[in-house]
């Protein structure tokens, strides 16, 4: 039985994600030899030869231009044992909230770091770098099993001091941001050249092979344990992309719990829209005609709703009144604060919420207690200010109304992360719904 898995691909900018992403599609054999011939001579043109690879990923020509991923790229592929989703997020900070978008529909996640000197540390030192605010937004979103990927090891030398050094200085933080280490494994690599992605190459890489005995990329790929899907629950499609085709409209987006089939009669929320399903099929072509289920990206013909009134970020659910997802302004909710806090939490803060495709102004209407890092037995109830790094139970309201359900009915549409001033202020989970 083969597996469905939504993989993201994360990393702080020029780590080399696309360009990895790349080299592991032409080496699955998902992209012809002749295209990424035709990009290399294009690459070359604009001076860029060795972004080639990442080009099979950004396709838009700004991002070809400026060399950097603004947008998900999104490519389908087989391994082994998965049927694969490729999500390949930015790495910019500017671009975290199409990060977030990504993140949050990945059932599994490689982290790219560089190791090359100085380009770790930027990454991953406080303040500037992304390698540690993805970390934390991978937790938050609920992405559990990881690859860190250790690339550009070629540019050190395949040095093992080098490798040791980002393993050791990595996994204390992956560990007290929550992580499992046994479900999280570290594979040196050089995505440029392809070593140690499909195949090790040991005539390449003979000083990478004198130390390092693991598996390669696609091997620990490979070793990911299949996600469990809630298929027994009502079906909740979370919207990514709508548009017009024909007479009807495509709804696009990723079941995250539930099964859908053609003909059934389906409510967009929370404008509250009704139609029949015309046609349901898979995005990458895999899988039954007319029947998809938890886990799948869909399209989703439907005739009779207007496409203006659909945007990125509404759900749809079978239309019976029992089976919809609650439309909520105001929830209760448990949230992590960052280690690292630019300006005071009080009673009355304005931020974003962001959720799977959506981002919503909230206020932090009601500080009910919060538990400091230090210091777990002690509750505070009713506190002021809530403090850096601390876990809070809090109550929000929501600037619209918006499809909100508690964490332990609908995983996907119970988390969410806090965000001001583009700066990440807390990862939470809901826990009740007004």
């Amino acid at each position: 039985q083969r597996s469905k898995l939504s993989m993201v691909v994360l990393g702080h900018v020029d780590a080399g994600k696309s360009t990895l992403m790349g080299q592991v599609l032409v080496q699955l054999g998902n992209i012809e030899k002749r295209i990424v011939n035709k990009f290399q001579k294009q690459a070359a043109d604009i001076g860029k030869a060795s972004f080639a690879l990442a080009w099979v990923m950004d396709e838009d020509d700004s991002e070809r231009e400026r060399g950097v991923t603004m947008e998900i790229a999104t490519k389908f592929a087989k391994t082994k044992t998965h049927d694969l989703t490729i999500l390949d997020a930015p790495g910019h900070a500017d671009f975290i909230p199409a990060m977030i978008t990504g993140t949050a529909s990945a059932d599994v996640g490689i982290l790219v770091v560089a190791s090359t000197v100085g380009e770790f540390e930027s990454g991953f030192t406080t303040g500037a770098g992304q390698t540690r605010e993805h970390i934390v937004l991978a937790r938050g979103l609920g992405v559990s099993q990881w690859i860190i990927a250790v690339n550009k090891l070629d540019a050190v030398e395949w040095s093992q001091q080098r490798y040791n050094d980002i393993k050791n200085q990595l996994t204390p933080f992956l560990q007290s941001s929550g992580f499992n280490m046994k479900r999280v494994s570290f594979v040196p690599i050089s995505g440029l050249l392809g070593i140690n992605v499909k195949e090790r190459q040991e005539q390449k890489a003979q000083a990478l092979f004198k130390w390092y005995s693991g598996p390669t990329l696609l091997e620990a790929v490979d070793n990911f344990v299949p996600a469990q899907r809630n298929v027994e629950k009502p079906m909740r499609l979370i919207i990514t992309d709508v548009y017009t085709e024909g007479k009807g409209v495509v709804i696009r987006g990723r079941i995250v719990q539930g099964v859908l089939q053609t003909g059934d009669r389906i409510v967009v929320l929370p404008i509250g829209d009704e139609d029949n399903v015309v046609r349901v099929q898979t995005a990458s072509g895999m899988g039954l005609d007319g029947v998809v289920v938890a886990g799948d990206f869909v399209d989703v013909i439907v005739h009779g709703i207007d496409v203006v009134r659909i945007s990125p970020g509404c759900i749809v659910s079978h239309a019976h009144s029992s089976l919809r997802p609650p439309i909520v302004t105001r929830i209760q909710a448990k949230i992590l604060l960052m280690g690292e806090l630019g300006m005071p939490v009080i009673k009355g803060s304005r931020m974003l919420m962001h959720m799977h495709s959506l981002d919503v102004p909230v206020v932090l209407s009601k500080l009910l207690s919060q538990q400091k890092q230090n210091n777990n037995s002690t509750v505070q109830e009713k506190p002021r200010i809530l403090s850096a790094g601390a876990s809070a139970t809090v109550e929000i309201a929501i600037s619209e109304r918006i499809c909100m359900e508690a964490y332990n009915v609908c995983r996907p549409l119970g988390r969410f992360v806090l965000r001001r001033y583009g700066d990440t202020i807390a990862v939470g989970m809901v826990e009740k719904v007004f």
